[in-house]
């Protein structure tokens, strides 16, 4: 076998093997279609599928909330070898705007001093924008939730978690949720996860509920 037939074969090979793995993603995104259609169905909810130049993704709309779950790319070159500009973002929102609050995990018990407060800060500032303004933090629910969970609002006595938004926080499943309440709104934000899964997508569509109901009765 001479050179020029080796290196055809093996482009024929690499060729059939990337159809090959071409056609297994295809099918694999279709079934993950059509189990999302059907979830939908069974839970009374409107699925719309989102696809633009720079998202993929898909919208469920249900009785006063809305979840989207994406994939997003700024659509420039990171310039960096192993980084990427997809951010993949899950959003559950309803129209309950109130004063700012922002519960999320409390991801260390290091004394930063100064400089961890100027952290947080920031943190502040970019979940909420103008609105964290006078925020601070506040010790409410059990030691436990506290513990795993910090809270910011404007005033000790502004949110109350309650043993049924607690349990729902405590016994999350996969990447923490961020909830975040503003004069637009009440979003619960999965950072760095497209839900795509009946059952992530049922624990977040349910964990929802929960905190509606908790934020009504504030």
């Amino acid at each position: 076998m001479d050179e020029i037939t080796l290196n055809l074969l093996v482009i024929a090979a690499v060729g059939l093997l990337a159809g090959m793995i071409f056609l297994l993603v295809k099918r694999q995104q279709a079934h993950a279609e059509q189990a999302l259609l059907q979830f939908a169905v069974e839970n009374g909810l409107k699925y719309e599928k989102m696809r633009t130049p720079l998202a993929s993704g898909f919208r469920l709309d249900g009785s006063g909330w809305s979840l989207e779950s994406a994939s997003r790319s700024s659509g420039q070159p990171t310039g960096e070898a192993g980084s990427s500009n997809i951010r993949l973002d899950t959003l559950w929102h309803t129209d309950l705007p109130g004063s700012a609050l922002l519960i999320g995990e409390r991801m260390s018990n290091a004394d930063l001093g100064g400089f961890g407060e100027m952290l947080m800060r920031q943190f502040l500032q970019m979940a909420l924008g103008s609105e964290a303004d006078g925020l601070q933090e506040v010790q409410t629910g059990s030691l436990e939730f506290r513990q795993k969970y910090v809270v910011f609002a404007r005033s000790p006595d502004a949110f109350r978690p309650g043993p049924a938004l607690e349990s729902a926080l405590l016994n999350w499943r996969g990447q923490k949720p961020l909830i975040r309440r503003t004069a637009d709104g009440l979003d619960i934000e999965i950072r760095g996860a497209r839900l795509q899964k009946p059952e992530e997508l049922l624990q977040l569509i349910n964990f929802g509920k929960i905190l509606q109901t908790v934020v009504r009765d504030l």
